[in-house]
């Protein structure tokens, strides 16, 4: 009886071994255990990493190495400032404000620090009114229409008052700091377009012109070299480029009327695919709801002083339609402007119609690069 009993605990030991050895945690690789066990990086690695990163334009991943380099360190000054030029290169302005702010607020911030953040963060939020204005914005009869819907028209209104206040703030630490005269200005430049009369419009095209008059002041004597968008260097920012001769004759902009030049010279037509005109087209075949005037598309373009297309973007379009549009606004030239004699750069907006396919006589297709 004893040898049985002996026989089933040393059984019954055995299928207690073999339950335990068959648990995940029992048959894990000693690696895998070392790999779960191993401390988090210190901000310090995090941050280079992150910074190697962003030199080979992997923006996601790289962010996601400040962002973790700021749960271990909240207040670290140069995670903060990468983490927000990271953003504002993913387009995430509201993100991208909130670290340059923080950034800004820090104890014994340097106000040199300070005044830069406030600066791009006003930048962040006349990028975001840029966008809503410019897709809106409708030139008839010459003249600048105000189509922005009552709910957008609020929005625009606060983000650029907002802007206005972080590059006042910037000034004030700075009194000489080109670059946020110029975005101030920029910012007063959408105002007036957002604008709901006359009179607002004309107050806020001034003060436009006093800041960008201030930035020339201020600003550095070297422009970007051939090719480079800057949009911190003086910039006049006019409502819409003239598709047609014609209509330029009729246009009336109030930053046209104070340069020199800054007319296109040479207008490309978009050469679009042989489609219908429809519904705006999201990619994957989904129907948009974004679209303000679906077959049109409008294309944001820095032109340099030079008169060349430094910086293209869609701020309203069918995606399927964009390609073309780049195309085209790339390939159009200008004629350099000038203010008080001096050059400035030119932004504005190209529009391309579906309808208008062919090319005119003024025109001619775009030539790929």
């Amino acid at each position: 009886m004893k040898t049985i009993l002996l026989a089933l605990g040393l059984i019954l030991v055995g299928f207690q071994g073999q339950i335990v050895a068959q648990t995940p945690a029992a048959n894990k690789p000693a690696t895998q255990k070392a790999e779960q066990e191993k401390p988090d990086l210190p901000a310090s690695e995090l941050i280079t990493q992150g910074k190697a990163l962003y030199r080979t334009v992997r923006f996601k991943l790289a962010m996601a190495k400040f962002e973790a380099a700021l749960k271990q360190e909240p207040d670290n000054d140069e995670a903060l400032g990468l983490a927000a030029e990271t953003a504002f290169r993913l387009d995430s302005q509201a993100a991208a404000r909130d670290y340059f702010l923080r950034r800004a607020d820090l104890p014994g911030q340097k106000e040199s620090v300070k005044a830069y953040s406030f600066h791009r963060a006003a930048m962040t939020c006349w990028r975001e009114a840029h966008d809503l204005v410019a897709k809106y914005i409708e030139i008839k009869n010459g003249k600048a229409t105000n189509n922005l819907p009552e709910s957008t028209q609020q929005d625009v209104g606060e983000i650029i008052a907002k802007g206005i206040e972080y590059a006042t703030r910037a000034l004030n630490l700075r009194s000489n700091f080109a670059d946020a005269y110029n975005i101030r200005n920029l910012l007063h430049a959408e105002s007036a377009l957002a604008a709901t009369d006359d009179t607002m419009a004309k107050n806020s095209w001034q003060k436009s012109l006093d800041d960008l008059r201030m930035a020339q002041t201020m600003s550095r004597s070297a422009y970007p070299e051939k090719n480079t968008a800057d949009f911190n260097f003086p910039t006049v920012r006019i409502s819409e480029f003239a598709r047609t001769r014609e209509e330029q004759d009729q246009q009336s902009d109030e930053m046209l009327k104070i340069i020199e030049g800054g007319k296109p010279v040479k207008r490309v037509q978009a050469i679009f695919p042989a489609i219908r005109p429809g519904r705006p087209v999201e990619p994957g075949g989904a129907v948009s709801r974004d679209s303000a005037t679906p077959g049109k598309v409008k294309v944001e373009v820095l032109v340099s002083t030079e008169g060349k297309v430094v910086f293209s973007r869609i701020v309203d379009g069918r995606s399927d339609l964009n390609s073309a549009a780049i195309l085209a606004a790339r390939a159009w030239t200008f004629e350099p402007a000038l203010l008080d004699g001096q050059p400035v750069q030119v932004s504005g907006v190209i529009s391309f119609d579906l309808k208008s396919a062919k090319p005119t006589t003024s025109s001619a297709p775009a030539k790929k690069p």
